[in-house]
This record gives C-alpha cells, sequence and structure tokens, in this order.
C-alpha cells in the first residue's frame, strides 16, 4: 500500500480519550482515519459536549467522525446507524480497528461492517477488575470480539499472557505501548507532594497509600497528598488530615497540567492492573511513578521511570515514596528518563505506526471498490 495512504476506521464506544489521540498519531504516520464513537460524554465526566470537544482538539478538522447518537434500540439509534454504514461504506476503509467494549453496541458493530477475523481489537483490560462490575452481555460481548478477532492489540507482555490464559485467542497479539502525547514538565514543586489520580475504585488501592503516608509523614511530616478523581472514597482516617486534598470529581483535561505540576511523585497503589493511562500522563507532565508490581505496571516503569514494590505493602510503598520524596535529584533523573523513553516509544505516531505496521502483516486490506 505503499502508493497511497492506508485509510482506517477507528470505532470505540468508551476509550474515546485513547481512539482519539490515536487518530491523531495516524494522521502523523500516513493514514487517513475515520472516527465512529457514541455521542455520550461519560469518559468526561457527564458535561454535555466534552467528548466533541475533546475529540475536535485531538485530531483537529482533517479526520472524520461518525456519531452514532441516541440509544441501542430505539428507531432513531436504528436509522443512525443506516446512515452511518453509508458514510463508512463511501469512506471505504482499508482496515478496521475497534476498542475493547465496542460490542456494548451492535450498532457499532454493523456501521463498521465487522467482518470475523478482519478486524483490529485493543483489549485494554484482560481481567476483569476486583469489584468491577460487568453485565453478562457486555462480557459475553467481549468476548465474541476477541475470538471473532484477526489481529489483538495489548499495552504490555504480562497482558498478553493474562489474555492467553483468560481468553485462549485466535487471533496474533500484538503489544504496543499506551500512548503518551508530548512532554508538557514543569520543575517539580518545593514543598514535598504526592497525586492519586484517576477513577476510583477498591482495585485501585487508595486505602494502601493512605495507610503508607503514616509512614511518609514520620519521616517527612511536611509532605503532602492530593487525592483527584471521581468514585467512592475509602472510609480512611487519613482523608481528615489537613495534609490531605481530595478533589472527588472527574477532573478536566484543562486541569491536569496544574495538578501534575503540584506533584512531587504519582503513586499507582493498585492491587490489580492492565495498564495505566495514569502513569503515561505522569511521563507526558514529567513526574517520577511509584507503582505496585502488577499486571503491566513493571513493564510500564522499565524504562527508569519510576519505583515498583510489592501490592499491598503500605511499608514498602511508604519507603519507596520517601525515596523520591527526600532525594530531588532522583526524581528528576526517573522522570527525566520516562519522558524520554515516551518520546522515543510510546509518542503517538510511533504506536500509530506500529499499529499499522501489524495491519498490513496481519490483516487483508479491504477491496477500495466495496460499498
Amino acid at each position: 500500500m505503499a502508493d497511497r495512504r492506508p485509510r482506517v476506521l477507528l470505532a470505540c464506544d468508551f476509550f474515546l480519550r485513547y481512539t482519539s489521540m490515536l487518530a491523531a498519531g495516524m494522521e502523523q504516520a500516513g493514514a487517513d482515519v475515520c472516527l465512529l464513537t457514541r455521542d455520550h460524554d461519560e469518559e468526561f465526566g457527564g458535561r454535555r459536549g466534552a467528548a466533541g470537544e475533546f475529540v475536535a482538539q485531538a485530531v483537529g478538522p482533517r479526520a472524520r467522525r461518525c456519531v452514532l447518537p441516541g440509544r441501542v434500540r430505539s428507531p432513531a439509534g436504528l436509522s443512525a446507524a443506516v446512515r452511518a454504514r453509508r458514510r463508512i461504506s463511501s469512506f471505504a476503509p482499508d482496515f478496521v480497528h475497534l476498542q475493547s467494549s465496542t460490542g456494548n453496541d451492535p450498532r457499532l458493530l454493523f456501521a463498521a461492517r465487522v467482518l470475523p477475523r478482519r478486524f483490529a481489537l485493543t483489549v485494554h483490560d484482560p481481567v476483569r477488575h476486583p469489584g468491577e462490575a460487568v453485565s453478562r452481555g457486555t462480557a459475553y460481548g467481549n468476548r465474541l470480539l476477541i475470538r471473532a478477532a484477526g489481529l489483538i492489540f495489548v499495552h504490555a507482555e504480562a497482558l498478553r499472557e493474562e489474555l492467553l490464559a483468560a481468553a485462549r485467542p485466535r487471533a496474533p497479539i500484538v503489544v504496543v505501548p499506551h500512548g503518551v502525547e508530548p512532554g508538557a514538565a514543569r520543575p517539580l514543586p518545593e514543598r514535598p507532594a504526592v497525586l492519586f489520580f484517576g477513577r476510583l475504585g477498591h482495585y485501585k488501592g487508595l486505602d494502601v497509600l493512605l495507610d503508607a503516608m503514616a509512614g511518609v509523614w514520620a519521616e517527612r511530616p511536611e509532605a503532602t497528598l492530593a487525592v483527584a478523581g471521581a468514585g467512592e472514597l475509602p472510609d480512611h482516617p487519613a482523608l481528615a488530615d489537613p495534609r490531605v486534598r481530595v478533589r472527588s470529581e472527574h477532573v478536566p483535561e484543562s486541569d491536569l497540567a496544574d495538578l501534575f505540576a503540584a506533584a512531587t511523585c504519582v503513586a499507582l497503589p493498585y492491587r490489580q492492573a492492565s495498564q495505566s493511562g495514569v502513569g503515561s500522563l505522569a511521563k507526558r507532565y514529567g513526574r517520577p511513578l511509584v507503582v505496585s508490581a502488577v499486571g503491566g505496571l513493571p513493564e510500564l516503569v522499565a524504562d527508569g521511570s519510576g519505583l515498583a514494590v510489592r501490592p499491598e505493602d503500605p511499608a514498602a510503598l511508604g519507603g519507596a515514596l520517601l525515596k523520591l520524596l527526600g532525594d530531588r535529584e532522583l526524581a528528576e533523573r526517573l522522570a527525566a528518563a520516562g519522558a524520554a523513553a515516551a518520546a522515543r516509544e510510546a509518542g503517538w505516531p510511533a504506536v500509530a505506526a506500529t499499529a499499522l505496521a501489524a495491519y498490513e502483516r496481519h490483516l487483508r486490506p479491504r477491496p477500495r471498490g466495496r460499498r
């Protein structure tokens, strides 16, 4: 396909941030892209129009977008799917790439003209997070997509092994890093500070971090902890400490730079994990990481961007945090290593180029004349 730009249809229900940035990377890598999405704003705290604003900023005016409004089974929703199918047929994609949970809305599969063994699928979470509710229909739909895919992407070698054990897919599995936007680092703050950011859930281990702060404060009483994200907070006495600042809500994109700039390091004390978009953000904003050694998180910091500790071990977590909070030179060195590795290996154009090469190797392009 060296004589022309490949055309790629990227479809998602959730994971719109990821899909939009992948689309932007593919445009830079030499592809023409069409985005097929739902019209909800659930990924963006429910603020009306936020999803569209993010997509417009991420991909610019060049990329096409088909948006399915309404509910799955409503007559208006079905009509919208038919119209989207016609537009996508006119676009004539060479390759179709779905994100996890696209099967939540069968209209997306209909509009994309999904054919068995002829599409790529990114599986973000091969194993369900503990405590995370998934309907039977969604779980069944995800299994069907994995079985029908012609190519599967995951974000770490550990996740490949998890997926092989959990689902035994027929398709080849390609490991591609979670993309990172260009760096926007600021100097570390003068006062030592820890950031816990992202959607709250039991598997994220916030309670483990709160336990660890007792040891941190014993040596660095001036240290602060910021907790920012939507979800249910654990019942923990440390949350009443004045050194803990809680922002229990969805944090808009416009606030992220300031949020990370106020932190010396970012903690990911997860009990279970696949990969972490929060970790990628930390690298983008020049902040070192302290992560639990679960899932793909050790691979996330294998580039020298942070420290990995045993999961559910507050003493080990606290000790690693103290290393970074008490040694500015170490924190700066780890942050710089992560930013450099991210730019070299996990920039969105590099991620997109890896995906495009995998399409060419494992998927047969669709005939351009097909409608």
